[in-house]
């Protein structure tokens, strides 16, 4: 990982690597972290290193790696709002990953991806697919709607997505959708209504149900409880 920050991203600062909640407390106190990439083997658990994270520095973002694929592990990361999930081998998956994130903080990234050339073998399947639902979550985007900007078959695509994501495309939308209003309500005074919109549900009524669902809470207890806070819940997604 740091052969490939020295050679896409040279603007970056890397800081001293961390192995316990402490250590990354004296950190975030010298300086302030923005980025961080969490091991997610390590003895510490890693979701309570994000929170220490975030506690210091509440608009930092973080990138989770790990030396065993977990689909429960990738389900809390997203829940988190973490960057990204990554299994080892690290590819250019994380190279992708950490761009998304010195974008994320408005940072300008010095790495050139060629937007148009959807061809580019460096660029995987499971970065479009992801870039695919983040644009257009407001939308009414279907499995057949990726499949056809995949030009694959819908059964290749469906496959693809359990294979890549771990889960089907419905449920990563919902998944997504949701995370975006938890954002929305705890850090906005839109009405419930707008959020549900911004978030791609079109019936208020159905966002509230499907919202509750997953985090136990309708979307007004929701915005009670975790209004202006930056972590998350660890929500259910028995959706």
């Amino acid at each position: 990982m740091i052969r490939l920050i020295d050679r896409h991203f040279p603007n970056v600062i890397l800081l001293p690597t961390v192995c316990s909640k402490k250590a990354l407390q004296r950190t975030c106190l010298e300086q302030p972290v923005e980025i961080a990439v969490i091991n997610a083997d390590g003895e510490e658990d890693s979701f309570e290193l994000y929170k220490v994270l975030l506690s210091f520095c509440p608009n930092a973002k973080a990138i989770l790696y790990s030396a065993v694929e977990s689909f429960a592990t990738a389900q809390k990361a997203l829940r988190y709002g973490l960057i990204d999930y990554l299994v080892e081998p690290i590819t250019n998956d994380f190279v992708y990953a950490l761009d998304r994130g010195i974008q994320s903080i408005n940072q300008i990234s010095l790495l050139h991806i060629e937007k148009n050339n959807e061809a580019s073998p460096s660029l995987s399947l499971r970065h479009k697919i992801l870039r695919y639902i983040h644009e257009n979550y407001r939308e009414h985007i279907t499995l057949d709607t990726l499949a056809d900007h995949l030009h694959l078959s819908r059964y290749h695509t469906s496959r693809l997505i359990k294979n890549t994501l771990g889960m089907t495309f419905s449920l990563y939308l919902m998944i997504y959708r949701i995370e975006v209003a938890k954002k929305e309500l705890s850090t906005s005074d839109r009405s419930i209504s707008e959020i549900s919109v911004r978030a791609g549900f079109n019936d208020p009524n159905y966002f509230s149900k499907k919202f509750k669902k997953a985090t136990t809470y309708t979307p007004k207890e929701y915005r009670k409880i975790y209004r202006g806070k930056a972590t998350v819940i660890d929500s259910r997604l028995e959706l």
